[in-house]
């Protein structure tokens, strides 16, 4: 598929995908970001998409992984947010937010150190589940599984406010 015929394809494709991410992640911004890298995933494999039976359910297919990814990636975020806030508390501070940060990385430090890597890659560094799985060559179920037990770890030893 050549440059031009992929501009076509995708202006013709985008309303429909944009659609599909809304459902999921109800959130317009979000749906727009996860279409915008679909459909640059999409535009490095131009070449090829000729190959499938349908580009467009491709396209589709690549929208919904990539929004069950960002919402995933949410829950992660939000299983780590040691900052979050019930509802009668206070915002805290800059100074309370870098104390809950910094106990975060200690007990993340406590961590057995497979966990530990996994964990800092994920989180600090930002890398992909693929990408965590050819670095320290494991399969991806093996770091799903140390990030959740990771995840677990850092939020009950948070809550039972343990000394690391």
């Amino acid at each position: 598929m050549s440059i031009e015929e992929f501009e076509i394809f995708a202006a013709g494709q985008r309303g429909d995908l944009v659609r599909r991410a809304e459902r999921l992640l109800q959130s317009t911004s979000a749906a727009e970001d996860v279409v915008q890298d679909a459909l640059l995933k999409l535009f490095t494999m131009r070449s090829r998409l000729d190959d499938y039976h349908s580009p467009a359910a491709l396209a589709r297919t690549v929208v919904r992984h990539l929004s069950l990814n960002a919402i995933r990636d949410r829950k992660s975020v939000a299983a780590i947010d040691m900052a979050r806030m019930t509802a009668d508390e206070e915002a805290p501070d800059e100074g309370e937010l870098a104390g809950r940060l910094a106990r975060t990385l200690a007990i993340m430090d406590s961590l057995p150190a497979s966990q530990q890597m996994i964990m800092r890659m994920k989180h600090v560094d930002g890398m992909e589940v693929e990408q965590i799985a050819r670095a320290a060559a494991c399969s991806r179920e093996a770091v799903y599984a140390a990030l959740s037990r990771g995840r677990r770890a850092i939020v009950e030893r948070f809550k039972n406010r343990v000394e690391v």
